[in-house]
């Protein structure tokens, strides 16, 4: 570490760990919840658990992910952005690639450049997999749906709104598109004063699901439910933007269950490293753009 970079270090490294250690509490405070009301909420959580034994599948499966990446000049940046719908032989469909140059916020919403490009890979993906789920049987996109829109429903700006719902109303009422998240916070099932998902973790380890239930956004209908594909792997959240029943929980559990790695999906494995952007890359991108001699906006950090 150089001289300039030690400066301030010793004050700022205890300021750090001092409020690390603030956090105990509510550390503590997970490990208190384990009395009456936990024990409540993880019973609930067994009686709503369905022990499912797999019966694999030979199912089409498409996953669907995106990736970007981005360099900062001063007066404008480089965007490069991918989406690709693939599946487990990693066959590539319906895929974008996409590089550009833009000198402020696409939406006029004042935006972040990782904000901007999250709204306009996010679009993609629902146009990627909207146009999968026509030749798929199931098609699986990383993350959550109901949040992405009570996300874009919170901006101000009505450009960013009307763009990004063109692209996401069209995937409303698919019933074989499923957004799967690894983790969640959603409450909705068991109303605890943590996630529905870390009930459900401590309830049972046995592969399984839990039924679909209903929850309403705006005016439009989404089935949640929870899913194991492996023993002792976490429970995956699910969100299916139409209305399912209990056979559409038990095909998704056949048709992944046998190829998971740790209790995930893996398309969804596969979709993200297909997506993924790295710093090489960009950087070979922006050398072909011809940006060599232009000097990046954080250049004098490296000082």
């Amino acid at each position: 570490m150089s001289p300039a970079e030690s400066v301030g270090q010793p004050e700022i490294l205890v300021e750090l760990f001092d409020k690390a250690a603030s956090l105990k509490w509510k550390v503590d405070a997970i490990s208190e919840l384990k009395t009456g009301e936990f024990r409540e909420r993880v019973q609930r959580a067994k009686e709503l658990w369905v022990g499912y034994r797999p019966e694999p599948a030979d199912a089409a499966v498409w996953a669907v992910d995106s990736g970007w990446n981005y360099r900062l000049y001063s007066g404008f940046y480089v965007y490069a952005l991918k989406a690709a719908a693939v599946n487990a032989g990693m066959k590539i469909s319906h895929s974008v690639a996409e590089v550009d140059m833009l000198s402020g916020d696409p939406y006029d919403a004042m935006l972040l450049p990782e904000l901007a490009l999250k709204y306009l890979a996010e679009g993609y993906e629902h146009e990627v997999a909207l146009k999968a789920s026509d030749d798929s049987d199931m098609v699986l996109v990383d993350g959550s749906m109901i949040a992405r829109l009570e996300d874009v429903m919170r901006r101000e700006q009505q450009r960013l709104k009307i763009e990004y719902m063109a692209h996401l109303k069209p995937v409303i009422g698919a019933g074989n598109i499923a957004f799967v998240s690894k983790y969640s916070h959603d409450k909705s099932l068991l109303g605890g004063s943590l996630g529905d998902i870390y009930y459900i973790n401590m309830a049972s380890g046995e592969v399984g699901y839990t039924k679909p239930f209903i929850v309403t956004r705006y005016g439009w209908t989404f089935s949640v439910f929870y899913a194991r594909l492996s023993e002792d792997a976490n429970a995956l959240h699910v969100e299916v933007p139409s209305a399912i029943d209990e056979s559409f929980v038990q095909r998704f559990i056949n048709a992944l269950s046998e190829t998971a790695v740790r209790g995930y999906p893996y398309q969804l494995i596969i979709a993200h490293k297909v997506a993924n952007l790295s710093n090489d890359l960009m950087e070979m991108l922006c050398k072909a753009a011809g940006l060599t001699g232009f000097q990046e906006a954080r250049g004098v950090l490296a000082v």
